[in-house]
């Protein structure tokens, strides 16, 4: 993982955005960000094999849930690019597949490092 600085003030006030915006304590909050970070390499490499088998149907699950967490976590760039990656798979289009995938993973990229930061963060009130 990326090394990244822990105290980060706008991290804590993300890391209370995310606890009211999901009626969650800090520690729950923490242990989501915490599961989705572990398993997205998994879902991206999963993701990219159903693509590049074929299996359209199995990728576009596996995109609407990385959508779905993804924007709960309020990582809206990823999951508008999962989401604009499953619109050109459903469509056929593998040029802009290729270029989706390549969207996809940069915004994973920048997103895991600002929820590495939050999921550092100091605490939150209880909802």
């Amino acid at each position: 993982m990326t090394d990244v600085d822990s105290h980060s003030p706008s991290a804590e006030i993300e890391l209370r955005q995310l606890c009211s915006s999901l009626h969650l304590d800090a520690p729950v909050v923490r242990r989501f960000i915490g599961d989705y970070l572990r398993l997205l390499q998994f879902r991206l490499d999963r993701i990219d094999r159903d693509l590049t088998n074929g299996d359209i149907a199995s990728a576009v699950v596996g995109l609407l849930s990385l959508a779905t967490s993804s924007s709960m976590l309020g990582a809206s760039a990823v999951a508008e690019a999962a989401e604009q990656l499953r619109r050109q798979a459903a469509a056929g289009d593998l040029a802009a597949v290729a270029e989706g995938r390549s969207k996809l993973v940069a915004q994973v990229r920048t997103a895991e490092i600002r929820l590495i930061q939050i999921e550092a963060a100091g605490g939150c009130p209880r909802s």
